[in-house]
């Protein structure tokens, strides 16, 4: 596959196809950091959510029991 460069643009490059490419590889490992790092978040916040809905519903027993 042949590849034309990006005018003004540092590892850019497009395709035949007209898709464009980062072939920058620290910009690419990058993304790939803030990416995970992001689902990291994410998934703590999904989790914090699901300890608190614990929580309550331990508190709804608790003073149902008094």
């Amino acid at each position: 596959m042949k590849y034309k460069k990006i005018e003004g643009h540092n590892g850019l490059v497009k395709t035949e196809n007209g898709i464009i490419l980062n072939t920058n590889k620290s910009e690419i490992e990058a993304a790939r950091e803030r990416k995970r790092l992001r689902q990291e978040k994410e998934k703590e916040v999904e989790e914090l959510k699901n300890d608190v809905s614990e929580l309550k519903d331990m508190m709804k027993q608790i003073l149902e029991k008094m």
